[in-house]
Order: structure tokens, then C-alpha cells, then sequence
């Protein structure tokens, strides 16, 4: 029908706006004055907060015909921004210079993957030589029951 076609394209036109402005909201919490504050001056020295932003958007919509009163078409989504901090830019009158913020969980990551992994090996190995060991001695005490019987 041709004069359906228009009214579809408003309604999706009205669930892709309504997905647009989701993004973009997101993406205007994701900057680190949203978490950190904005640039410090004292002096000649300013002090700008640096951060590390994951934003992460996930949406979907749809149309259908299941249920014609409710023009069958709907959208959703939801949003999601990590912000940690990377360090802090220093300003002064000898120029500029990073200075990078250690985050020692990070640090401790990897060595601790290596523990794990190692204590997940010998329990591993442990448990199967436990198995043989087992399973090896039901063999010879089946195998002496059946001289015994034989």
C-alpha cells in the first residue's frame, strides 16, 4: 500500500533517532573531566587528568506485524563506558611532560596468570597419575581374582 510506506519510514526514522541520541549520550559521559574534573591551574603550572575511555553501545530494533495496533516497530539498547585513569599532562614553564599513573592490579596480572596456571598443571597432573594409579590397581586385583577363580 502506498500510503503505509511514509508512516514506517517516521516510525523507524523515530526509533533510529531515539538509538542515535543513546550513542551519542554515551559518548559525551565517556571524556575523563566526566570522572577526573577539569584541568587544574595553580600558578604557572596546569595539570590535566588523562584517562583510558572504553564505551561500549549495544542497540537493536525491529519491525513487525504480530500486533498491527502497536504499528509493530520498537528499538532498545543500552549503554556502557569504563573511564581509569592513564596519568596526568603537567604544563609549566619547562615545557610539557606525561606522567603516567602505575596501576600495581595490572602490574600483578600476568605473574599471577603464571601462579595459576601452573597450580592448575600439577593438580591436573596429580589427579590423572591418582587415576592410573587407581584404575592399575583394580587391573591386578581383577586379574588375582580371576587366577584365584581359575
Amino acid at each position: 500500500m502506498p500510503g503505509t510506506a511514509p508512516h514506517r519510514l517516521d516510525r523507524r526514522s523515530t526509533a533510529v533517532s531515539a538509538l542515535v541520541r543513546m550513542v551519542e549520550n554515551t559518548g559525551a559521559s565517556a571524556r575523563s573531566a566526566s570522572v577526573f574534573g577539569d584541568p587544574v591551574v595553580s600558578g604557572g603550572t596546569t595539570v590535566v587528568p588523562v584517562a583510558r575511555v572504553t564505551a561500549l553501545t549495544l542497540m537493536g530494533g525491529g519491525t513487525g506485524h504480530l500486533f498491527p495496533r502497536s504499528g509493530g516497530d520498537g528499538a532498545g539498547g543500552t549503554g556502557f563506558v569504563r573511564v581509569r585513569p592513564a596519568g596526568f599532562l603537567v604544563l609549566d614553564r619547562d615545557g610539557t611532560r606525561f606522567q603516567a599513573v602505575r596501576q600495581p592490579a595490572t602490574m600483578l596480572a600476568i605473574p599471577l596468570a603464571v601462579v595459576a596456571a601452573a597450580a592448575a598443571t600439577r593438580i591436573v597432573g596429580v589427579s590423572v597419575r591418582g587415576a592410573r594409579r587407581r584404575r592399575d590397581r583394580a587391573a591386578r586385583e581383577r586379574a588375582r581374582g580371576e587366577e584365584r577363580s581359575g
